[in-house]
C-alpha cells in the first residue's frame, strides 16, 4: 500500500493539469443538467403516477410549520422531496433549534442556516432556495472532484468519468435534496485537494466546515492529521525539526474538536435532550463499536437475504464491503489517508443500529447506508479506472443499468419511500 498521498510529477506523456475554468464546467454543468433532468422525471411521475392513483403524501405535521405548497406545481416540484431527514432540515432552516421539536436537533447547523440564508437573499420561498443551493453546492463537489483526480491522477479523461459517475450513482439523486450529502462532499473533497497542494490551514479549515455539517466530520481531522505526518516524515529529517514543522502547519485542526464541542455546547445553552436521547426516542437508533456494528448488519442480511430483492441500504452494504477489498488490492488507489477516510467512514456508518420505527424492542440493521454511502468518492474513482479499462459495450451496460436503478429509486422517493 502506498502511504503517501501527494501530486504526481509530470512524466512523458501525462497531461498537463486543467485550469479551474474547465473544472467548473464540468462540475456545475453537470449538476446542472443532472438537476434538470431529474426536475422533469420527479415532476412526470408525480403527476402520471402519483396524483391519479392517490399516492401523494403532502407534509402536514402541525410541530414542523413549513411553507405551504399551494399548487399542483409545487406540490410536483418541491412537495416531492418532503421525506424523512429532508422535513427536519427544511425545519431547521425555518424554525430554527425548538426544545418543544427536539427531532431534528441532532443535526449540526451549517446546512440549515445555508438554506435559510438563501431563503432570505433569494426570492421564490425555502423550497426554492434550497433547490438553488443543492444544485450549486454538488455542482462545486463535482468542480473540485474534476481537478483533485487532474492534480493527483494526471488523468483528465479519468476526471470527466468520474463527474458523469457520481450523477450515475443510484442514489446520485438525494445530492439534490435539501440534506448535508453534497456539503460533506465538496468539505471532504476540499480537505484532500488542498492538502495534496500543502495549504493545510485552508484544508482544516474545511475540515471544520465538514463538522459543522455532519458531525462525523471529525474524522476527516484525524485524516488530516495523517496526512500532516506523512508530509512533516518527508519534509524534515529529524524528530524535532518534524514536530516543529507539524505544530506550525496542523495547528489549526484545533479547530475541529472545538466546533465538534462548540455544537454540543450550543445544545446544552438550548436545553435540548442530548443526543442519544433525541436517537433513541425520536430516531429510534442506538450505537454499538463498528465491529459489533458491523456484526449486526451481516447477520440481518444472511438471516434475511430476501431483503436484497428490495432493501438498497443491503445493496449500499455489499457495494461498501465489497469495494473496500477491493481497494486494498489495487496499488494504484490503496493510498493511505484514502483508505483510511473510506474505511474509517464505512465503520462509522455501521455504528447506528436502527430499531423498528416506534419500538425498543426489536433490533434490525443500519438504514440510511446508502445515503451515507454516497460521499465515499474514493470507491467511485477506484470502480472508474477499473471498468473504462473493460469493452466499451460492458461500459454502456453498466451506465444503462445505473440510470434505470436511479430513475427508480427517485421514483420510489417520489411515492413516499426511497432512501431518506
Amino acid at each position: 500500500m502506498n502511504g503517501i498521498l501527494t501530486v504526481k510529477e509530470p512524466s512523458s506523456g501525462t497531461q498537463p493539469v486543467m485550469t479551474w475554468r474547465t473544472a467548473w464546467t464540468w462540475g456545475v454543468g453537470a449538476a446542472v443538467i443532472h438537476r434538470l433532468i431529474l426536475l422533469v422525471w420527479i415532476a412526470g411521475v408525480w403527476f402520471f403516477i402519483a396524483q391519479p392513483n392517490g399516492l401523494t403524501r403532502p407534509h402536514s405535521d402541525p410541530k414542523v410549520p413549513l411553507p405551504p405548497l399551494s399548487t399542483s406545481l409545487e406540490q410536483a416540484v418541491f412537495g416531492t422531496w418532503r421525506h424523512w431527514d429532508v422535513i427536519h432540515y427544511l425545519n431547521l432552516a425555518q424554525n430554527g433549534y425548538r426544545a418543544v421539536d427536539p427531532g431534528p436537533t441532532v443535526f449540526p447547523p451549517l446546512t440549515p442556516a445555508l438554506l435559510a440564508a438563501a431563503d432570505w437573499l433569494l426570492p421564490g420561498g425555502l423550497d426554492l432556495a434550497a433547490m438553488v443551493v443543492e444544485t450549486l453546492v454538488f455542482g462545486v463537489a463535482l468542480a473540485v472532484l474534476f481537478q483533485f483526480c487532474v492534480v493527483y491522477y494526471r488523468d483528465v479523461r479519468l476526471a470527466k468519468r468520474v463527474v458523469v459517475a457520481m450523477t450515475l450513482l443510484p442514489g446520485a439523486f438525494l445530492f439534490h435534496a435539501p440534506l448535508s450529502e453534497s456539503l460533506y462532499l465538496v468539505a471532504a473533497v476540499g480537505m484532500f485537494y488542498w492538502a495534496i497542494r500543502e495549504r493545510w490551514h485552508l484544508a482544516a479549515g474545511l475540515v471544520a466546515l465538514a463538522t459543522l455539517a455532519r458531525s462525523q466530520g471529525v474524522l476527516l481531522g484525524g485524516v488530516l492529521f495523517l496526512m500532516l505526518v506523512q508530509a512533516s516524515w518527508r519534509n524534515r529529517d529529524s524528530w524535532r525539526a518534524r514536530l516543529d514543522w507539524l505544530l506550525r502547519h496542523g495547528w489549526s485542526l484545533v479547530l475541529v474538536p472545538a466546533v465538534f464541542l462548540g455544537f454540543q455546547v450550543f445544545r446544552s445553552l438550548y436545553g435540548l435532550p442530548s443526543l442519544d436521547t433525541v436517537y433513541a426516542n425520536y430516531s429510534y437508533v442506538f450505537f454499538v463499536d463498528p465491529l459489533h456494528g458491523l456484526w449486526i448488519n451481516i447477520r440481518w442480511l444472511v438471516e434475511h437475504p430476501a431483503t436484497l430483492l428490495w432493501d438498497f441500504d443491503m445493496w449500499a452494504l455489499l457495494y461498501m464491503l465489497v469495494s473496500c477489498v477491493v481497494m486494498l488490492r489495487s496499488p494504484r488507489h490503496a493510498l493511505l489517508p484514502l483508505v483510511v477516510f473510506t474505511f474509517s467512514h464505512v465503520l462509522l456508518f455501521v455504528t447506528k443500529i436502527n430499531w423498528v420505527w416506534g419500538m425498543h424492542d426489536q433490533v434490525i440493521y443500519s438504514q440510511s447506508l446508502a445515503r451515507y454511502s454516497l460521499i465515499l468518492f474514493p470507491l467511485v474513482i477506484m470502480w472508474v479506472d477499473h471498468i473504462r479499462r473493460r469493452s466499451g459495450s460492458l461500459q454502456w451496460v453498466i451506465i444503462f443499468l445505473l440510470v434505470v436503478i436511479q430513475l427508480v429509486l427517485s421514483a420510489l422517493n417520489t411515492l413516499g419511500g426511497g432512501l431518506v
